[in-house]
């Protein structure tokens, strides 16, 4: 465990074990929060709304039936778009 001081405006410096432990990088985004008179910083990706779609249940339900398909390979490749389209109409 290491001590740490607050400086001005309320910063601190987080101890490079620690960074490195939890890859923190410069830039990155972290939650605080606070229980039982501890603090806690949780290192969090904030995605962007265009892509959150990904993340939705709906989509990664998905992702996991592609991805059980494709292990069994239940699946077809295409090497032109025209073959892809001429087989999903089908």
């Amino acid at each position: 465990m290491s001590l740490i001081k607050v400086k001005n405006k309320y910063q601190i410096v987080i101890p490079e074990e620690v960074r490195k432990n939890l890859r923190v990088q410069i830039g990155d985004t972290l939650e605080i929060g606070e229980k039982d008179g501890v603090l806690i910083l949780k290192p969090v990706m904030v995605i962007d709304k265009a892509q959150a779609y990904f993340w939705s249940e709906e989509w990664q339900a998905g992702e996991k039936k592609a991805e059980a398909a494709k292990k069994k390979s239940e699946y077809a490749e295409f090497k032109k778009t025209s073959e892809a389209v001429k087989w999903l109409k089908s």
